[in-house]
């Protein structure tokens, strides 16, 4: 059989990878998060010489189950691919009686070091040891947090979005804090963790990958908190087995059913009439909101005592949230309910404009119109006006000045559905199945993203979600595991306005390319002020991921083996019926002398158009390989080292099926070649140049060997190496630290290579009436590029750390670390067609005539040359559940640096990370009394079963950076900043001037300001929440009612600051997060 189809360099590297790791183990491997954890230890006598072949057996308190093990000639036991759980854990030897230990606690992604003491006697004699272990790491140097199932069901969660409680553990931090989180779209997590950006973290949902590949942020599910069993979050310098991402790996672990029943139906009610009022607007935002579900989970052949119906377990989940209220305006930023826009006046739309007194032109005459009134309103423009401008809401309002605000009530609708079944065929196999469904939709009452400002046109926008594993655990032998896993993750996003937009009856505009097959209404586009309409800017996109991973475990002597191989297939399908083919009308007053006179005599400055863009079919694989081995040195020292290879085929979603992709190579440029552009307009003259100078597609690389216009990505190897050292007998104590280089993408959207020549077109034409273009002709201008760089780096961090860990009385640990890492490669996207500071004219020149690659406008490429460092001091403070309290302080110094590109494209300036945040206190508690459950009826009724939670967050504030909204360097974009002048003033304070505007001056023409990147450092924000619970035991059933305050004291959080230097608003605070807010739910759970 010939082995021709593996002819391509990564083809027969991945084999190789894979090969090796076959070899190597006897088994093929995987890597990346299972949700599973292992208990290891040593089994020695009361002299402290080591015990082989005891046999060492472990039984998961919920279920019952057993594992056994023996341990090996240097009385060293291994139990890996255990389900997170609470155990007891015996050993036993010949001539030596039972040892038992219990409650011990398994968390997810973790391993647990237990070791046992086993004493002369029979065999049916039994010694239980009642001290609980050191619940201090003392087997890893890795860094992590753990959210725990008590903290996500008891901790209040406004929104009931799990990503909330992932800002409990130090170096992490969300721009969402503080603010309302839902599921679906609008929940998707904005975190940074350890000064990573906010698109460079991973999820997995028990182990499969959940989130969109493209922007890399968003998340397929938002099961309830009822529906969770654990959350690991890793955060630095983790094993090889663990993963590659290079800031934060966050797995969520679903929960599973037991030997006995258990269930819960709850209901959780918000409405704006429980809350307070934002302290920039004049009346509370509307909301209504119901949350409610069920779960149930248990044995599904009840009472089984033996046989195979003792090892099947079930849980099922379903939840629903419907809501009236606020939308989504992006995809980053929380859902809006309150809207403000600039119309026209009343007599404006009439053609009255005698209150203005600018004189206006008749574009027919070039005469003056009499008394400033439009007799001659284009009909097409009496239609648009009429039927999507609406009037103003507040007449008293000068013309030009926001004159019309509304609060509309947006339908948003949640569903999930999450089905598990774990199966155990005895003790050698065991198998999870598992699949979970979400369905948002939102039905908008103004339609976003797109740039129309009124409730005249509305829009649907959904995001069903679904993610399946299947994991399969074999023992081979006590000292041989293998896990397989399969998994399927989809995401699909579908925007699309309502009937409103359909072009109405009478409306009669012409176009460019017939490309609009919506049949929508054109953008259109108004100067001094005016807000816009149209139905465009939307996105239609499709996420398949398939995982496959495999992990091999073998214990030899004192090491622990693991080896490891994780595949994923990646294809994103992306869809434009809504990109420009409605074309984009502009009016700036240039024709009359007001833009909105302007659109009412039909006379427009330019009409732009997008031809028909073909669907994107992008896909692409990634492969990896692992070889992991911890190593017991000594009792008391555990070394882990291994190494982690990753090879990709292509940027994920980097290969397009036909071929629909093209990349920029400015070495392939040639200026001779360059098309002649105008001096005046920066058009060019049709019949001039090569219309692809620089490009490659994947069918013509011009001399290059890229594969399909990128080039696999090779030989990502990752070392890992780590320590544990618990000095003393005791165990008390630990001294950890690690060190590794991890791999990961940023935002690889590629579809947007389709859009580029020669694969789309564009045109624009200038002084078009509405109604008719006349002789006027379509101009074509340079494109704009949207590419990358095929050599495409990935981004690489080199994390480090070291940790000291105490183990405190009752429960409690105290960790102190130092956390570090550089981050190179990282994704930016400078203009690479930027003009130089004062190459530009003041006037009679156009930008696009004086570009350095002449023929194309903005080049907008995407490279991996941007870097960053953290440096961090972490402080963890943190009790688990016990005699009803459990709590968690986490306290982080840190400072994040980066160096990208500012004000000049072409170089890299150093500043403060965008997410850098000085100090991040979290606090969180659960406090449940045991005070009066054996008092009398009415003490138990009145005084007992109470509970108090909650979260406090204190955090600086985020980097600003002053920009201006003109181009004082000449360099043909906007974006630049003034000078500083010393240090920036805070004082004194308020929220019309929270820093002086006198602190900054303007650059002069031609050159680049002298601020810096992140001078100004935004307002901080502390903010309580609280939870205030009542149990009402009914005998097998628990009825709990509570009351859940958000912002409790209604502090104002300022986090918006105004940074456009000359603007009025520079120098002031312009929004603020949540005000208080009270939410109830009732739960009743068996």
């Amino acid at each position: 059989m010939s082995l021709s189809i593996f002819s391509r360099p990564w083809e027969r590297h991945a084999l190789t990878t894979f090969a090796f790791a076959a070899l190597t183990t006897a088994g093929s491997a995987l890597a990346q998060t299972t949700g599973n954890g292992s208990i290891t230890g040593t089994v020695t006598d009361t002299s402290g010489a080591r015990i082989p072949k005891a046999r060492v057996t472990v039984t998961e308190a919920s279920t019952h189950l057993q594992r056994s093990t023996v341990t090996n000639a240097e009385g060293l036991y291994v139990l890996p691919a255990l389900r997170l759980g609470t155990y007891s854990i015996t050993a036993e030897s010949e001539g030596m009686a039972l040892t038992r230990r219990n409650d011990v606690v398994l968390d997810a992604d973790s391993t647990r070091s237990v070791d046992l003491i086993v004493s002369v006697g029979n065999a049916s004699d039994a010694v239980t040891v009642t001290a609980a272990p050191p619940s201090i790491e003392n087997a890893s140097g890795a860094l992590g947090g753990l959210i725990s199932g008590i903290q996500i069901t008891e901790l209040p969660l406004n929104g009931r979005n799990f990503s909330q409680l992932l800002t409990l553990g130090t170096g992490v931090s969300s721009s969402q804090t503080g603010l309302r989180m839902g599921s679906g779209q609008e929940g998707n997590p904005l975190l940074s963790i350890n000064g990573g950006r906010q698109n460079a973290n991973a999820f997995t949902f028990d182990g499969v990958l959940a989130m969109d590949t493209g922007g890399n942020r968003g998340i397929n599910l938002f099961p309830p908190p009822e529906a969770i069993g654990e959350i690991q979050v890793h955060t630095s310098n983790y094993t090889a087995d663990i993963g590659s991402y290079g800031y934060g790996q966050v797995n969520v672990v679903t929960r599973t059913g037991g030997a006995s029943y258990h269930g819960d139906v709850y209901d959780v009610f918000a409405n704006d009439a429980l809350n307070a009022k934002n302290f920039f607007n004049t009346q509370k935002p509307p909301l209504k909101d119901n949350n409610f579900g069920y779960d149930i989970g248990g044995p599904i052949v009840p009472g089984a005592k033996s046989g195979f119906g003792r090892g099947l377990f079930f849980f099922f989940s379903q939840a629903w949230d419907k809501r009236s209220g606020p939308e989504l305006t992006s995809f980053t930023s929380p859902p809006q309910s309150t809207f403000t826009g600039v119309v026209p006046t009343v007599a404006m739309r009439s053609g009255d404009f005698s209150a203005i007194a600018t004189p206006l032109r008749n574009p027919s005459t070039g005469l003056p119109f009499a008394g400033n009134r439009i007799t001659n309103i284009d009909p097409n423009a009496l239609i648009l006006l009429n039927t999507y401008i609406p009037l103003p809401t507040n007449t008293a309002a000068a013309a030009g000045s926001t004159n019309w605000v509304a609060s509309p009530k947006s339908r948003t609708e949640w569903r999930e559905e999450l089905a598990r079944v774990d199966v155990n065929f005895g003790e050698r196999d065991s198998l999870l199945l598992r699949y979970a469904h979400d369905s948002w939709s939102q039905s908008q009452a103004i339609l976003k993203p797109s740039n129309h400002a009124f409730t005249t046109i509305g829009g649907n926008f959904s995001k069903p979600g679904s993610n399946t594993v299947v994991q399969w655990t074999h023992i081979f032998g006590p000292h041989l595991v293998n896990q397989a896993i399969a998994g399927y993750s989809r995401n699909q996003i579908t925007q699309s306005p309502n009937a409103a937009a359909q072009r109405p009856a009478g409306l009669n505009i012409p176009s460019l390319f017939n490309a609009n097959v919506a049949n929508v209404i054109p953008s259109l586009s108004f100067g001094g002020g005016y807000s816009g309409i149209g139905a465009q800017g939307l996105t239609n996109n499709t996420n398949n991921v398939f995982t496959y991973r495999d992990d091999l475990t073998y214990q030899l002597g004192v090491h622990t083996l693991k080896a490891g191989l994780n595949t994923l297939r990646i294809q994103k399908f992306d869809r434009f019926p809504y990109a420009g083919q409605a074309g984009t009308f502009t009016f700036d007053g240039s024709v009359t002398g007001n833009a909105i006179a302007d659109f009412l005599t039909g006379r427009a400055f330019s009409y732009s158009e997008q031809g028909t863009i073909p669907n994107a079919y992008l896909f692409s694989n990634m492969y990896e390989g692992y070889l992991q081995d911890t190593w017991k040195v000594r009792q008391n020292l555990t070394v882990d080292y291994g190494v982690r290879d990753t090879v990709y085929t292509g940027a994920p979603n980097g290969y397009e099926k036909y071929d629909r992709i093209s990349t920029f190579i400015p070495s392939l440029y040639v200026a001779a070649n360059a098309p002649t552009v105008l001096q005046s307009n920066g058009a060019l003259v049709s019949g001039t140049g090569e219309p692809t100078n620089g490009l490659i597609t994947p069918t013509n690389q011009k001399g290059l060997h890229y594969s399909r216009a990128l080039s696999g990505l090779r030989n990502n190897i990752g070392p890992r190496v780590g320590f544990a050292y618990t000095p003393g007998k005791a165990g008390r104590t630990a001294i950890r630290g690690g060190f590794g280089i991890f791999y990961h993408w940023d935002n690889d959207n590629h579809e947007n290579g389709g859009q580029n020549p020669p694969f789309s077109q564009s045109g624009t034409a200038f002084g078009v009436a509405l109604s008719s273009f006349g002789n006027t002709s379509a101009t074509t201008f340079p494109a704009t590029l949207n590419v990358w760089d095929p050599r495409k780096l990935y981004a690489t961090i080199s994390q480090y750390s070291l940790t000291v860990e105490q183990q405190l009385p009752v429960a409690t640990t105290l960790s102190i670390s130092y956390v570090g890492n550089q981050g190179r490669h990282l994704d930016q996207t400078p203009n690479i067609n930027q003009l130089q500071p004062g190459q530009l004219p003041a006037s009679g020149t156009n930008v696009n005539y004086l570009r350095p690659y002449k023929g194309y406008a903005a080049i907008n490429y995407d490279v991996r040359s941007a870097s960053a460092n953290y440096n961090a001091l972490q402080v963890n403070l943190r009790r688990r559940f016990q005699h009803g309290l459990s709590f968690g302080v986490a306290y982080t110094w840190s400072r994040a640096q980066v160096q990208q590109v500012g004000q000049s494209q072409f170089f890299n300036e150093r500043g403060l990370g965008s997410y850098d945040r000085t100090n991040i206190l979290a606090l969180n508690y659960v406090w449940q009394p045991n005070y009066f459950r054996n008092g009398n009826f009415a003490e138990r009724m009145l005084l007992a079963n109470w509970e108090l939670s909650g979260i406090t967050n204190f955090q600086s504030g985020l980097p600003f950076t002053a920009s201006t909204s003109t181009d004082v360097a000449r360099v043909g974009n906007t974006g630049q900043r003034p000078n500083r002048i010393g240090a920036i003033a805070y004082r004194p304070r308020s929220v019309s001037n929270y820093f002086s505007a006198s602190s900054f001056t303007a650059a002069a023409p031609g050159t680049f300001g002298t601020e810096r990147l992140g001078d100004i450092r935004g307002p901080g924000t502390h903010l309580w929440q609280m939870n205030v619970a009542k149990n009402i035991p009914i005998e097998r059933v628990s009825l709990k009612f509570e009351a859940q305050f958000y912002n409790i004291f209604n502090h104002a959080n300022f986090n918006g600051v105004g940074v456009t230097y000359g603007s009025a608003a520079f120098g002031t605070l312009n929004s603020a997060l949540d005000p208080r807010n009270i939410q109830f739910r009732l739960k009743a759970s068996f």
